[in-house]
């Protein structure tokens, strides 16, 4: 699966909406948010696709691409 910029709006926006019910605890609904947009980013980049070249016997990726 490759990186979505929509993907990762509507899960920020589902957590903000959430978070927006929270009517006795605002400092914990901040940090609900901040937990939830911090694993939304980081779902994101674990779905990323990396691709690229290695030369023959080891060393570094080149031509490497992100998606």
């Amino acid at each position: 699966m490759a990186i979505s910029e929509q993907r990762l709006k509507q899960t920020i926006k589902e957590a903000m909406e959430t978070c927006q019910l929270e009517e006795n605890d605002p400092n914990g609904s901040l940090d609900k948010i901040a937990g939830a947009i911090a694993k939304a980013v980081i779902d994101e980049l674990k779905a990323a696709i990396v691709t690229g070249t290695c030369p023959s016997g080891g060393g570094p990726l080149t031509l490497g691409k992100i998606t």
